[in-house]
């Protein structure tokens, strides 16, 4: 190996952590990235001379990097993707759209290819939802041709003054020996750790000054309880303070550090450092600075809010000195060693375990198990078991998505045939035990309720819906669902259905559901993008459960117009910009793009970005197609698509998806993938057309995720009316719990 530098990129590189720790180590970084606009400015202040690339990563190109660092390419990329879905401070949603942001990470490194990567993430990645991620992080890059080497650090053991556990992934092409650091600190390293009031004595002297060293104007409530917290102690709890000033714990807030000890951890957030060992106050910008290692002179842009948050989510800079220590003396080391590569059995076994299962029965036993009806594709089957749920057996009866199910999840039994035939359902209940599902899940076909089709009932008076045909399969629905009397159900169906004749449908079939044993079902419409699909698609959801738990509806945490602390709404930009690459092309499975006839390409480029074709303004020879007189603007075949906005819906058929935001061509059944959160390892059988309809036709993976999360949470925390916290309402449920009738009235159904 070259003794010369390594040279790195570094993405989501936040305030610099990682990149000012490793280039004290001796590599030198040609480049940054980050989306933060105080990001940025702090590494414009750092670094006034090293390009940044101020970008969403999921619309970032590896030419765009390449370009920024002078056409050289990286040794190494390392970077820490967000984490909030995995932190024991968060939600810990395994649905968190920001989990999955380690993709874009690895598309980079695909493309890139560098000797070594480096990422960083919080510990509860290792062991949360069954330590999935980060086997699927390993996977993902050993499948690259990277050894992949994982262990958690703690930074008080490498002189940094906080106890900060932290997960490391290192992958290396090179065949010699790889190891993290030796630690330098702690009680069996004869070497102290090093204390909170080492590093900020100094700064607690109101006269001393140091950029970003602003305390907070707390209230005199907030100051009266710091006063009762104890040095190295926390808040006593609510029956042992004032009446006035009573309140619970929450996280580092009131928790006082103690002097001779290491700090917590440091956490980002406008006032969620923890209490000064000595003052009244909350720690200051600077001083958890310095209680991460950042020197004084490093400066931290925007408000104190942003401030804290480029702080509390920083790698220590002296953490990240040791480990580049540790790869310099891998990039250096010339024996080869004698522990065969592993990455090419990895590859091996990986490679056959994507191509056969994408989702492996556990042999555990476990009650969160379900029964996914009219299972398609298996957007549900692919959300409930991200979510923790084990799958009994999927259902359909197209025969192009008995072939998708066998590619996709060749270990979940099948069922072929009509769920309206007694024959099939007696199958069914053989399949599975009865006693042990947990939940059914399914999307009864729904063209009689569909804007597109019939949506209104002939006669209202003396309606007998389960005569009407249209309405068999979700009779059929209901009637398995009396037969394996699940603790849950989840119906999924168009909006349409909630306003059909008035609502009176959807009121008979809630008060039939009440009568088999769910009396406190809930009907409500939800939009996709308000949970961070890229896409604007409303669905109606019926949840119910016979255990009397609350229906835990989520939260909606994007918005179209988002306040400042607020997400924005997805967009198809994030979700596809990659696949617009011609590599692409061949990399991905239905990907492949229509050869659309000349006249359709010239009609299409006269569509702007996110509107629609005017068929009056077109040229003559554009108003007449192949087989038509007079060119009509139909559906979503003349709508494009905004990459800076969601996606319309995505309805099936051969030619219903939307145009590409700046290609000439409809999208790819690939790309429709994308937008409904599918991940690109599930594979869509059939032809071109068969694929866009099983794409146009399944309920979004990552709703059906964060629901299954939901509702697998509601019955451990044990969620019953009056007994939910008032935290879980604030962050993840949406409302308390209601009756039917009050659910008609939430949905605007008279």
């Amino acid at each position: 190996m070259s003794n010369d530098k390594i040279k790195a990129y570094a993405l989501f590189a936040g305030a610099g952590g990682m990149h000012l720790g490793l280039e004290q180590s001796g590599i030198e970084i040609l480049v940054s990235s980050d989306h933060g606009k105080y990001a940025a400015e702090t590494h414009k202040i750092n670094w006034p001379k090293l390009p940044f690339i101020c970008k969403d990563a999921r619309q970032l190109k590896s030419s765009e990097l390449l370009e920024a660092a002078g056409g050289v390419g990286p040794d190494l990329i390392f970077g820490g993707p967000p984490c909030q879905g995995f932190s024991t401070l968060g939600d810990k949603l395994s649905s968190d759209p920001r989990n999955e942001l380690f993709r874009t990470f690895a598309r980079l490194v695909s493309e890139l290819s560098p000797k070594y990567v480096l990422i960083e993430n919080v510990k509860s990645l290792v062991t949360m939802y069954q330590g999935r991620f980060a086997e699927e992080i390993r996977n993902t890059f050993e499948l690259m041709g990277y050894r992949m080497h994982m262990q958690v650090l703690n930074s008080a053991n490498y002189g940094v003054p906080q106890f900060r556990e932290r997960v490391f992934f290192f992958g290396t092409k090179h065949a010699a020996d790889f190891s993290f650091p030796n630690p330098t600190h702690g009680p069996t390293q004869g070497n102290p750790y090093q204390t909170v009031w080492g590093a900020i004595a100094d700064l607690a002297n109101d006269n001393y000054f140091a950029h970003n060293h602003k305390a907070l104007a707390h209230t005199e409530k907030v100051i009266a309880r710091y006063k009762l917290i104890p040095e190295g102690g926390r808040l006593p709890p609510p029956h042992e303070l004032p009446e006035e000033i009573r309140r619970s714990n929450f996280g580092n807030t009131y928790k006082r550090l103690h002097r001779n000890l290491p700090s917590l951890t440091m956490v980002p957030g406008n006032n969620a450092f923890p209490v000064h060992p000595i003052l009244d106050r909350s720690l200051t910008p600077r001083e958890a600075a310095r209680l991460q290692t950042f020197p004084d002179n490093f400066v931290f842009a925007g408000d104190r809010r942003s401030q804290c948050i480029l702080v509390g989510n920083a790698v220590p800079p002296e953490l990240a000195k040791a480990l580049g220590r540790s790869i310099n003396e891998h990039n250096t080391n010339k024996e080869v060693s004698i522990v065969p590569n592993i990455s090419t059995q990895a590859n091996k076994n990986s490679s056959d375990k994507k191509t056969t299962s994408l989702i492996s029965q556990s042999k555990k036993k476990t009650k969160f198990t379900f029964v996914d009806l009219f299972c398609g594709v298996g957007g549900f089957t692919i959300g409930m078991s991200s979510a923790g749920w084990q799958p009994l057996v999927g259902a359909d009866i197209n025969p192009n998505v008995k072939a998708s199910h066998k590619l996709n999840f060749p270990e979940v039994p099948f069922i072929d045939g009509s769920l309206a035939d007694p024959t099939t359902t007696e199958h069914l209940a053989k399949l599975v035990n009865i006693s042990e599902v947990g939940l059914v899940v399914g999307g009864p076909p729904c063209q009689g309720f569909s804007v597109f089709g019939k949506r209104r009932f002939v006669n209202t008076k003396g309606y007998d819906p389960h005569a009407d045909p249209r309405n068999q399969l979700v009779y059929a629905y209901l009637d398995v669902v009396k037969k394996l009397n699940p603790r849950w159900i989840v119906m999924e169906n168009v909006p349409g259905l909630a306003t059909l004749d008035d609502g009176l449908f959807l009121k008979t079939l809630l008060k039939e559901i009440h009568l088999i044993g769910y009396p406190n079902a809930e009907a409500r419409i939800l939009n996709a993008a308000d949970y961070g699909v890229p896409q604007l698609r409303r669905r109606l959801l019926i949840i119910g459960n016979r255990t009397g738990h609350i229906i835990p509806w989520p939260k909606k945490k994007y918005f179209s117009n988002p306040e400042e602390w607020q997400d924005t709404y997805r967009t198809v930009g994030e979700a596809i910009s990659d696949l617009a690459e011609e590599p692409s092309y061949t990399l991905q499975s239905s990907h492949v793009p229509m050869k659309h006839k000349p006249l359709l390409v010239e009609r299409y480029k006269l569509i702007p970005e996110g509107g629609r074709l005017n068929p009056e303004e077109l040229p003559e020879h554009l108003k007449s197609g192949y087989r038509t007189d007079k060119v009509k603007n139909f559906s979503h075949v003349f709508k494009r698509l905004h990459r800076n906005r969601p996606a319309l819906t995505m309805v099936p058929g051969h030619n219903a998806f939307p145009i590409h935001p700046w290609l000439n061509r409809s999208l790819t059944a690939r790309e429709a993938a994308r937008i409904q959160t599918f991940p690109d390892n599930i594979k869509f059988a059939g032809s071109r057309q068969e694929q866009c309809i099983q794409v146009g036709n399944a309920f979004p993976p990552l709703l059906a995720e964060i629901i299954g999360n939901l509702i697998k949470k509601a019955e451990i925390n044990n969620w019953y009316p009056g007994s939910v916290p008032k935290s879980a309402y604030y962050s993840l449920i949406d409302s308390a719990t209601i009756t039917y009738s009050e659910a008609l009235e939430k949905i605007n159904v008279s």
